[in-house]
């Protein structure tokens, strides 16, 4: 029988941080935003390390929020920068303005890829709008992986937009292999335990 020691002990993963990464945070994190959060890695360089939140979602709908916009669907925490702007993680290629972060998924939009999905006119789009960003001066992230706060991952579209939000960290957790699986018995708040 392994020690508790070895029981909370976070082993790092084989991915380096680069766009289109995500970062899974330990269960232990007690962050009011970050805790069981998973980020997706947007930007990563010597300048510029940002990504969005994926699985936090708001309590607020998109038609109620963006002008112009009828369409019923949540909003989500993309981070404490820029709370009131607004981003787009989607599947579609043809959006010119985005970036491909990993096959089937990219990130940003133009007035294009919001009439696409205003009007429902390609049933394949899958996406998650998002309000702020998450960013890190540079070295940063790097500490905050050293200090066991994140591990690094790859993701999947289906992980993305498949999932359901409140079961998208324990997909993540999941995705990692065996060598993780213990993480998802960590109750959220063990302190009421």
């Amino acid at each position: 029988m392994s020690a508790p020691r070895d029981f909370l002990q976070v082993k790092q993963t084989e991915f380096t941080l680069s766009p289109g990464r995500i970062l899974i945070s330990v269960p232990l994190n007690t962050d009011l935003l970050f805790s069981r959060s998973v980020v997706l890695l947007t930007d990563y360089d010597e300048e510029v390390v940002a990504g969005v939140i994926i699985n936090k979602p708001t309590p607020f709908m998109l038609d109620r929020l963006v002008d112009g916009m009828s369409l019923q669907v949540p909003l989500h925490i993309g981070g404490p920068v820029s709370p009131e702007m607004l981003f787009l993680v989607h599947n579609y290629e043809r959006c010119h303005a985005a970036s491909a972060l990993k096959p089937g998924i990219f990130f940003g939009y133009d007035e294009r890829m919001l009439q696409l999905i205003e009007q429902r006119a390609d049933p394949t789009i899958r996406f998650r709008f998002l309000l702020g960003y998450s960013g890190w001066a540079p070295g940063q992230l790097e500490d905050e992986i050293a200090r066991n706060y994140w591990v690094v991952a790859n993701p999947t579209p289906e992980l993305l937009f498949q999932t359901e939000t409140s079961q998208i960290w324990r997909k993540a957790i999941a995705n990692l292999g065996k060598e993780y699986e213990h993480w998802l018995k960590i109750p959220e708040s063990p302190h009421l335990n």
